[in-house]
């Protein structure tokens, strides 16, 4: 419609209006304004309704998200308390709360030899007289099928910082090998109290389920403090120098006198407390990972109203009859490297502090690994000498370097070729060793020995492992009782082992 038609219709509109008389006019505007009023009604019931129908949906929703809210409730605390169970392969079978908080670990692991050693030919040791050939046979270590280790593992963990950690050995006859109870304040404190390893030495803080030989190293054993009761304080953090350096510190202090089977009752002995530390960090390297590790040890071996501690690892023991010690290490298959001429001077007799300090270091480049390990101790040898006097401290020192190649795969599934030289020496440094004539038969020490080795990972439970052994034990003298050496020194064995984790 044009503008010109709208301005006409308007202007007839509007005469029309005009027309109307007052009366009329009047009325109509009475029915509007009665109109409007209804209308205004009508919306303030509408806004109300709506209004109530906006307080019910509110109402409604609330008490939706109630019950939602009250439905997580049950649901988490239902899952809280619910337990999951599963099997870890080379870990074990666990029984955990779906929050984590707890948990149970149950294993263990089983390792038997085959250990293979010539027998004993006395024509290659001219000097022995009858006498000795005799002691010698009755040390032999024969051929045969053993059960090295028999062990069960229980582990668990409460309220996340607390964990505990018991181990028996079932071989032979049963005993408590670790026994001990952890709490993590942080990582980089950490407190353990109970039968556990003292914080010292590579090797022998390595699991007997996961060693790279079927026995630890000559030194390891004849120096690293094995399982002791006492409080460990460890942790980890990284030191900010040229980068974060990740460094391990660990600090013990234990009685001395070896496991609770070996000092009754687990009551300190002698009353001396011994001390050990182990600090590592790991530098950062173009390839690989290295770490490299210090250690020390304090302990004392003197006996004291007629007791004194006890080496778990049978090398240093008490002599029978005698208010000293005898010090002997045991070379893998358990035979005396100071074996000398047999009774009860065999090895070197010792009587006071012992302080041992060293190194260890483990460089991983798949498929290479090479680790190495050092200690070097100074023992006392009080009221030894003529007339009750000291002879000069005994020296022990040594060491042993790995080198293992992984053909394929790794601890999961593989193949590992595997190495290790060993060398010990044990002596007052001072010539001829000056030992009193009572202990005519000690004589200085020094070891040599190569392992070559093959691991089999045939999945992470069990492990097929082959080692050869050769060892040169100087002088000849110290070896008599090894049924198979040559020319009194060179010591031939074989150790086949398989081993089941579980």
């Amino acid at each position: 419609m044009g503008l010109r038609e709208r301005l006409v219709q308007g202007i007839a509109v509007a005469c029309c209006l005009l027309l109307t008389p007052a009366g009329a006019w009047a009325d109509k505007l009475t029915d509007l304004e009665q109109a409007f009023e209804a209308q205004q009604k009508s919306l303030q019931q509408l806004q109300q309704e709506m209004q109530r129908l906006r307080q019910e949906r509110s109402t409604q929703q609330a008490e939706t998200d109630r019950r939602v809210m009250e439905v997580e409730k049950k649901a988490a605390e239902a899952a809280a308390s619910s337990l999951l169970t599963g099997y870890e392969p080379g870990k074990g079978f666990y029984l955990k709360s779906a929050d984590g908080q707890f948990k149970l670990n149950l294993g263990g692991y089983l390792q038997t030899w085959a250990q293979v050693e010539g027998s004993f030919q006395a024509g290659d040791n001219p000097s022995l007289t009858p006498a000795q050939i005799t002691t010698a046979r009755g040390r032999h270590n024969p051929s045969t099928f053993k059960e090295r280790r028999v062990r069960l593992l229980v582990t668990g963990q409460i309220f996340n910082d607390f964990n505990f950690h018991i181990q028996p050995d079932i071989t032979g006859s049963a005993r408590l090998e670790e026994g001990w109870l952890s709490y993590t304040y942080a990582p980089w404190a950490k407190m353990i109290v109970g039968q556990h390893k003292p914080r010292f030495g590579l090797e022998m803080l390595t699991s007997s389920s996961d060693l790279d030989f079927a026995e630890r190293a000559v030194i390891s054993r004849a120096l690293s403090p094995e399982q002791q009761l006492g409080v460990t304080i460890e942790g980890n953090w990284k030191l900010p120098l040229f980068a974060e350096i990740p460094v391990y510190y660990g600090v013990s202090i234990y009685n001395g006198c070896g496991r609770i089977d070996q000092c009754p009752g687990g009551i300190d002995n002698d009353g001396d407390k011994a001390f050990a530390g182990r600090l590592t960090f790991a530098p950062p390297m173009p390839w690989g990972n290295l770490t490299v590790g210090l250690n020390a040890d304090r302990r004392t071996f003197r006996i004291v109203n007629g007791k004194g501690a006890t080496d778990a690892n049978g090398v240093t023991a008490p002599i029978s009859g005698t208010s000293f010690y005898s010090f002997n290490p045991v070379q893998a298959t358990g035979w005396k490297l100071a074996g000398s001429l047999g009774g009860s001077a065999d090895g070197f007799r010792i009587n006071g502090e012992r302080i041992t300090g060293g190194g260890d270091i483990v460089w991983d480049f798949y498929p290479f690994m090479i680790k190495g390990e050092y200690a070097y101790a100074t023992q006392e040898r009080d009221k030894l000498g003529a007339g009750g006097a000291a002879l000069d401290n005994l020296i022990m020192q040594g060491g042993y370097g790995t080198i293992g190649y992984w053909v394929f795969g790794n601890k999961r599934g593989g193949l590992q070729a595997i190495g290790r030289y060993e060398h010990m020496r044990v002596d007052d440094r001072t010539g001829a060793f000056n030992a009193p004539t009572s202990d005519a038969g000690e004589h200085p020490l020094e070891m040599r020995s190569g392992t070559l080795g093959l691991n089999w990972y045939v999945n992470p439970s069990v492990r097929l492992r082959a080692n050869y052994i050769l060892t040169d034990v100087r002088p000849h003298k110290n070896v008599i009782g090894v049924s198979n050496n040559e020319r009194g020194e060179l010591v031939h064995e074989g150790i086949a082992e398989v081993q089941l984790l579980f």
